[in-house]
């Protein structure tokens, strides 16, 4: 198995073309993470997805947003290099890389009665790119609708350009408490997968829900088939439980599904994995195309598997970004794919 990162320069596009397709078409442009300024909200039971060492955290911090910069500076300085190796790496193959401005004062209180806190780590969660459409979606936790701001001021001028892009905002969730109850509707990127003209889109209990997948359909079809995927709820976002890797070929931790595979993929050739393998984040990494796939390191048997069937691994560490709850493709908005 050869480790490709860093060791293949190619030449970025000038300028890559807005839409995105297919998740393992050719990455050409792509938003990656920051983790300037982070600051994650006071704990309540809803947070379950951060590991307990972040909860404890968030329990001392009392009513006060936690100042990862501050209180945790060695993680947060490590987190900062790893989504910068992240953004190196897609550079040297190709891909043109964004990163997000970090917030002004008036958009870090957005919301804050409902959640305090703001990060911008992970920009594949609230938008998503399908087609030539660009969704601006709802993120469950308040304190993350905010990030839709600085993002929004990335793809604005290539949506403009483009006339046969748009730009299309979800309708607000209604106010609750906790902030990620009610009603939503909510809808999350990293429960959203494309295939051709299928949309694949988990549902669970934590992330997106019915109101959400409901308000997508309504926007997608005829053009797009979605195909909705209940889950138990163990991982947060259905790409913590599949990915989709090239025509065919798709890894998949099972036992999260509260359903079959969906009829477009159910004779495909799937790579099955442990709980463990899903927890290291297996499903969360990033297609540079539909032979190389980045993965965080550490996922020997995966690899392995990947490599017998012609998929060119690319182990990236990514542990400290992992520490936070999102991996590779979490810090990876993709906004340009060829088909």
């Amino acid at each position: 198995m050869k480790d490709m990162t860093g060791d293949i320069s190619y030449d970025v596009d000038e300028q890559a073309n807005f839409g995105a397709y297919t998740d393992f078409g050719r990455l050409r442009a792509a938003i990656v993470g920051s983790a300037d300024g982070l600051a994650l909200p006071p704990f309540n039971p809803t947070l379950h997805h951060y590991n307990d060492e972040v909860q404890t955290a968030l329990r001392r911090s009392g009513d006060q947003p936690l100042l990862v910069a501050e209180v945790m500076p060695e993680r947060w300085h490590k987190t900062v290099e790893q989504l910068d190796q992240l953004a190196a790496l897609y550079e040297s193959n190709g891909v043109q890389v964004y990163r997000p401005r970090p917030y002004s004062e008036e958009e870090t209180e957005y919301l804050a009665h409902l959640q305090p806190g703001h990060s911008l780590l992970y920009p594949a969660d609230p938008v998503y790119t399908l087609g030539k459409r660009y969704f601006e979606l709802n993120i469950r936790r308040a304190y993350r609708r905010k990030e839709v701001f600085p993002l929004r001021e990335i793809v604005a001028p290539m949506i403009s350009s483009d006339a046969e892009a748009s730009h299309v905002v979800m309708p607000a969730p209604q106010p609750f408490e906790p902030s990620s109850g009610g009603p939503g509707p909510y809808l999350e990127g990293g429960d959203m997968i494309c295939y051709q003209n299928h949309v694949f889109v988990g549902e669970s209990d934590i992330a997106s829900n019915r109101a959400g997948t409901d308000w997508l359909e309504s926007h997608i079809t005829p053009e797009y088939q979605m195909h909705r995927m209940p889950m138990k709820g163990t991982v947060l976002h259905l790409l913590g439980a599949m990915v989709l890797i090239r025509e065919g070929l798709l890894i998949l931790y099972r036992d999260e599904l509260n359903c079959d595979l969906p009829e477009p993929l159910k004779d495909w050739d799937v790579i099955e994995i442990s709980e463990a393998e899903a927890r290291a984040y297996a499903t969360v990494g990033v297609s540079l195309d539909d032979e190389r796939y980045i993965i965080p390191a550490g996922l020997h048997r995966v690899n392995e598997e990947l490599d017998r069937r012609g998929v060119q691994p690319i182990p990236i560490d990514f542990e400290h970004v992992g520490y936070w709850g999102g991996c590779v493709s979490c810090a990876t908005q993709a906004i340009s794919r060829d088909p």
